[in-house]
């Protein structure tokens, strides 16, 4: 019997004065479930089948890199709790997202309340999104703070020092509702009220956005795919960018391959 079917038929039934002993979480006993909460995320894996837990805790014990164990639980319907060996270890992954777990989204969240699973939301999800082209007169935080709000809830505007933007692209980081198509393109009216379209890039896009924009399902059992390939679906590869870190290791591989490539063969110069 799943969560849900136990929620309902609890509901259904009708206490008689015998059965009305409450027990209160107050005090504490409280405080002790606070501080499990605290080590604590609930996630949902958006995967119309049923996910393994061994399988997830293997997986995401070495994607996350944690050195100590993390335990994993399964609630049912897909809904996890995970329960990491430090609060610290736990705002690090909650940070780091999103997440995948064999292509599909995953959409961690903490405990809300008494962590009630039927009161969890699932609703939205963090992206760290970069935006190309920028104006310079845009480049400043504000600027990007109004853009970010077009695109979900702003929760971080990255900026230098001096509280500036400026550089090849911005980045902001975003709660967006992902029962809801994603924001593709902003519309910038400058000067004069000229109208320039600039691209919304995000970081950490699972290929499940890719036909509607929802996530949820795959793209292959999306209503609105029709057969058609990839590069013709309306949201796109081109929507997805490579993180901050992986753009730093792809500079670091590009450079030792050009070292590598740039000196002479050693073989050939010792040939008599």
């Amino acid at each position: 019997m799943d969560t849900e079917e136990l929620i309902r038929k609890c509901k259904a039934i009708t206490l008689k004065e015998e059965e009305t002993d409450k027990i209160s979480f107050i005090g504490n006993m409280r405080k002790k479930g606070e501080k499990l909460a605290a080590h604590c995320l609930i996630g949902k894996i958006l995967l119309s089948r049923e996910v393994n837990t061994e399988g997830l805790r293997t997986t995401m014990q070495q994607v996350w890199k944690s050195v100590r164990e993390i335990k994993v639980e399964s609630l049912g319907n897909n809904i996890f709790v995970f329960k990491f060996p430090s609060e610290t270890e736990k705002k690090r992954v909650l940070y780091g997202g999103p997440w995948h777990f064999d292509k599909a989204l995953m959409v961690l969240t903490e405990p809300s309340g008494v962590g009630d699973i039927k009161h969890q939301s699932f609703q939205y999800t963090s992206f760290w999104v970069q935006l190309y082209n920028v104006p310079l007169m845009c480049m400043e935080k504000d600027a990007i703070q109004e853009m970010g709000k077009k695109i979900g809830k702003v929760e971080e505007v990255e900026t230098d020092e001096s509280g500036e933007c400026i550089g090849p692209f911005s980045r902001v980081r975003v709660s967006v509702d992902i029962t809801q198509s994603l924001k593709k393109v902003l519309l910038l009216e400058v000067e004069n009220g000229e109208e320039i379209l600039r691209p919304v890039l995000y970081e950490k896009l699972p290929e499940i956005f890719f036909c509607c924009g929802i996530s949820g399902h795959q793209y292959r059992i999306c209503q609105s795919y029709n057969g058609q390939p990839k590069d013709q679906l309306a949201f796109g590869a081109w929507m997805k960018v490579l993180t901050k870190a992986e753009k730093a290791k792809q500079n670091r591989n590009r450079d030792r391959w050009n070292r590598e490539a740039s000196q002479p063969n050693q073989d050939y110069q010792h040939q008599p």
